[in-house]
């Protein structure tokens, strides 16, 4: 069993309460610009494009929580319309590394789990619909020999059992932030830490899983060729003010800065022959 109390971020719960609060008050400003809109804001025209988004999720929020429900199950429509939903009859050896994750954090209830190449980008996601969650993932993590990449997809279905277990596509969050998620400059914070958090779950789960980080910034074609402990010592000096000016552009952080925040975890880096392995120290 895994302690799943030490896998969220520490700054995780600090910046979700901050982004509910600025969300209703993001929600009071835009009622506030329905009604009233200011002259001055015609010679700013950067603010006046946010107030008018603004705007238009305060007129449609009245119709927006309702549709919310119905564009989750769209969308989970979709994924399964495009996709091969696994099981122990299909890719049993990837449904079985799901099967072990979850009995290894008490889950009775399995998330559903399918495999695409055309419904989302690489290289995983996971998202709700009405009572049930469900994980995808992308065609391109596998080799011609899929053993070759198990490591991978081990490390990236633990990172997505993560954001189940710790309610990131929960419809309450999504209902909770509607005003912050539509901008990028409020809703990155967010997503990056719940990315560390993720990451937590993927280490603890998989110990060999190192190249499930790696793989996002090589491509999985190019990771055996990767010497591993240069690129770690590339990591260890990778920071500073620059390197973290892209929470205002980048929902993701960089694969150095989920290393370190790993690292800073308590998981360390050891070989074991041509794949890496994350431990808990």
């Amino acid at each position: 069993m895994i302690d799943e109390s030490v896998l969220r971020h520490p700054l995780e719960r600090p910046i979700f309460i901050a982004s509910v609060i600025l969300n209703f008050a993001l929600m009071g400003l835009a009622i506030a610009f329905v009604f009233f809109k200011p002259p001055w804001l015609k010679a700013h025209p950067l603010i006046d494009k946010e107030v008018t988004l603004l705007r238009a999720l305060a007129i449609t929020a009245l119709i927006g929580i309702p549709l919310l429900v119905l564009n989750r199950n769209r969308r989970e429509a979709a994924i399964r319309g495009n996709s091969v939903r696994l099981s122990n009859k299909q890719f049993p050896e990837i449904y079985a590394i799901l099967q072990n994750h979850c009995q290894r954090l008490g889950m009775i209830e399995l998330p559903k789990l399918f495999l695409t190449g055309s419904s989302i980008e690489p290289f995983s996601n996971t998202f709700s619909s009405w009572g049930e969650k469900y994980i995808v993932i992308h065609q391109i993590i596998f080799d011609i020999d899929d053993r070759k990449t198990m490591d991978v997809v081990s490390f990236i279905l633990g990172h997505e059992l993560g954001a189940v277990r710790l309610n990131h596509t929960a419809v309450w969050n999504e209902m909770l932030l509607t005003y912050v998620s539509a901008l990028k400059l409020f809703r990155n914070p967010l997503e990056r830490v719940r990315t560390y958090s993720r990451d937590r779950y993927g280490a603890a789960l998989t110990p060999t899983g190192f190249r499930g980080l790696l793989i996002s910034a090589t491509g999985r074609r190019l990771m055996d060729r990767v010497d591993i402990e240069d690129y770690l010592l590339q990591s260890r000096k990778y920071g500073g003010l620059w390197s973290n000016v892209n929470v205002l552009f980048e929902p993701q952080p960089q694969v150095f800065l989920r290393i370190n925040q790993l690292r800073a975890a308590g998981y360390s880096y050891k070989p074991r022959q041509e794949i890496g392995e994350i431990r808990k120290t």
